[in-house]
């Protein structure tokens, strides 16, 4: 298991390549919310879900350090308010 403050790094290099290619302009920011991980551009804002997606070997078992960050969108939502004062 990695330690907490490398999780947040691959979560959010995952949450940044999923806010890519949802988001038509660059991204201006991402902020993680009890929700989930918000992501901006253009006047744009997403949010989307983020979670580990564990992988098992043959027999069920999880494979140690098998598996890799999930980012979904989930919907647009309003750009967050610390973002709108610049």
């Amino acid at each position: 298991m990695k330690a907490p403050k490398y999780q947040r790094m691959e979560a959010l290099e995952a949450a940044i390549q999923a806010a890519g290619h949802e988001l038509a302009d660059p991204i201006d920011g991402l902020e993680v919310t009890r929700d989930g991980i918000v992501a901006w551009a253009g006047g744009r804002a997403v949010l989307m879900s983020c979670g580990w997606k564990q992988s098992y070997g043959d027999a069920g078992a999880p494979q140690l350090g098998g598996g890799d960050w999930a980012v979904e969108y989930v919907r647009d939502c309003s750009v967050p308010w610390a973002a709108q004062r610049g």
